[in-house]
């Protein structure tokens, strides 16, 4: 039998608080990350909505083109999320059917939400979300 000394039991208590330290701080970074994506996530596809529908209501594509970039910009500041790369894509060429005929307008908002500041290891840099939202035309609703 192998007698152990008091001083041989177990590790020392400030390498196992280093350790813990560790882990607890990337389980918070962790959580931050998911956090941070399921907010740009809402952000986009309300954003999305908010786009197509503004872009709905006018009676031209140009000025469709116009109300839903603004829409979906300020839809992404209201939520607080900041997109390292943003791309809105508004598809307005159902202002081209004839009065009486159904069309929709489509809004895609991508954005590249950023992680490397959160310090995770193996985390990319950025991630993309990305919602698309379509909103109809009225039928009878003056076009040029």
């Amino acid at each position: 039998m192998i007698a152990i000394n008091a001083d041989e039991r177990g590790g020392s208590p400030s390498v196992e608080a280093a350790v813990l330290a560790v882990v607890v701080g990337l389980l918070i970074a962790f959580a931050l990350a998911g956090g941070r994506l399921v907010a740009a996530e809402a952000a986009a596809d309300h954003s999305a909505r908010s786009a197509a529908r503004a872009a709905s209501l006018q009676r031209d594509a140009a000025s469709a083109d116009r109300a839903a970039h603004d829409s979906a910009q300020l839809g992404l500041t209201q939520q607080g999320v900041r997109c390292a790369a943003l791309d809105i894509v508004i598809d307005t060429s159902g202002f081209a059917r004839p009065l009486g005929a159904s069309a929709s307008v489509t809004a895609t908002v991508r954005c590249e939400v950023r992680w490397a500041d959160l310090g995770l290891p193996g985390a990319p840099g950025t991630r993309v979300v990305e919602a698309t939202s379509v909103s109809p035309i009225d039928q009878w609703r003056e076009r040029p």
